[in-house]
């Protein structure tokens, strides 16, 4: 549902808008890139924002009053700059029309990013031209149009769309095509059938740094936001502990060992996106993150305040409080459960004193291993997406309301939907 206004003054009266009624007045920077502000009176509907994002959320509002729209006044802004669906690809992959259809449904519900976690262990799921058997062995992907189309797609619904390129771990798909990117180059791995982690992680010589700044380029030319996600979690360090090449590699870097390799590799890569006028992006898991960076939180709740005081931008995604790969009504495979009212409850801290600023917004997170349709994706994510919507846009906190406005919200949908319980 579209997040109930943070500030609205019923006047009394109605109008029948048609569109001559409905006028616009030059931006008012003062009320934020996404911020309106919108006066209903006996004569007509006058619609004041801070930029064009602003402006669509004013006309979205204005369509929800109707036809016969009460006279009142609403100005709403949302509390958080990155309100972020992340949908994984890469375990099962979701054919573009259902792309573009969650697109739809994230603009509807005043959320604006897009993270689509494109390549994994089970999957590289983007064309890559100078690279083209990362696919091959993938088989299901989006070509460079596929993608065009969906990032301007979106940029029409005021959605920023964030890619994945998940490494140095989380990336056995990319040595299954090309062996030589491992620690075991005379070894052909296939692209994995299982879930967790593996321990095949591509190796620390320079033609895979090389290999990996390759990719982001073509990345970079498809995507225009202003972030790339590098992944960066999750790598064990086993190959490394026990691959002579990669020991002298880290003697020769002057790292303290195994474990700080990890940290180089999406240092490194993290300075060729930056070079690029870009944002480099992780997964936090612990305070080795390269300065300049963004780091999404997802370990516990206590991750994004210490990232922030780090010197990180930090977007609060605590796997607790937005996976919604764990089933709303029993434990699943993860021997987790997130139910609606948790999704709701979910609070996100504020910067902490010395790190004003630092947190961006937060994030909910579609992980599909035990997803395979977008029937399962769409399943899994209502109605908590709508939870998470009023939670991002900072309007969350009356649950009771929030239920008796959701049945009339979801018979609008149309969305296959999980269980609703109180």
């Amino acid at each position: 549902m579209i997040p109930r206004p943070r500030e609205l003054a019923v006047l009394g009266g109605s109008v029948t808008l048609h569109d001559d009624l409905v006028r616009h007045t030059p931006d008012d920077p003062s009320l934020g890139p996404e911020g309106y502000r919108l006066d209903v009176t006996p004569t007509g509907a006058e619609v004041a924002a801070g930029g064009p994002a602003g402006r669509y959320y004013a006309l979205q509002t204005l369509a929800r009053l109707g036809p016969q729209a009460p006279c009142c006044r609403i100005e709403d802004r949302p509390a958080h700059p990155w309100r972020g669906v992340m949908l994984d690809v890469a375990r099962h992959f979701m054919p573009k029309e259902f792309v573009l259809r969650l697109v739809d449904l994230i603009a509807l519900h005043r959320l604006n990013t897009l993270h689509l976690h494109l390549t994994d262990d089970q999957g590289w799921r983007l064309e890559i031209k100078r690279y083209r058997r990362l696919t091959e062995v993938s088989g299901e992907h989006y070509t460079q149009e596929d993608i065009r189309e969906i990032v301007s797609y979106a940029a029409d619904r005021f959605v920023t769309v964030v890619p994945e390129i998940d490494v140095p771990g989380h990336a056995q798909a990319a040595i299954a095509a090309y062996p030589w990117l491992g620690n075991q180059p005379s070894r052909r791995l296939p692209v994995w059938d299982g879930w967790g982690v593996s321990e095949h992680i591509l190796n620390l010589e320079e033609a895979t740094i090389a290999f990996c700044r390759d990719v982001l380029d073509e990345v970079m030319d498809l995507f225009p936001g202003r972030y790339v996600h590098l992944g960066g979690d999750e790598c064990p360090p086993t190959e490394w502990e026990r691959s002579e090449a990669a020991l002298r590699r880290i003697a020769e870097l002057g790292l303290s060992g195994p474990d700080a390799a990890r940290a180089w590799f999406t240092a490194t890569l993290g300075e060729h996106v930056a070079s690029r006028g870009r944002r480099p992006v992780h997964w936090y898991e612990k305070p080795d993150g390269a300065p300049g960076s963004t780091a999404i939180t997802w370990l516990d709740d206590e991750s994004g305040p210490r990232a922030a005081l780090e010197g990180l931008d930090v977007v609060l995604a605590p796997h607790t409080s937005t996976y919604f790969d764990y089933p709303a009504d029993a434990p699943g495979p993860h021997g987790r459960m997130l139910t609606l009212a948790d999704t709701y409850a979910f609070a996100p801290p504020p910067a902490p004193e010395g790190a004003t600023g630092r947190i961006l917004g937060v994030q909910c997170q579609l992980w599909t291993e035990y997803m395979p349709t977008p029937e399962h994706v769409e399943y899994m994510a209502f109605p908590r997406l709508c939870a998470f919507s009023e939670v991002a846009w900072g309007t969350a906190g009356d649950y009771p309301d929030f239920l008796r406005r959701l049945g009339p919200h979801l018979e609008r949908l149309g969305v296959r939907q999980g269980p609703v319980i109180p």
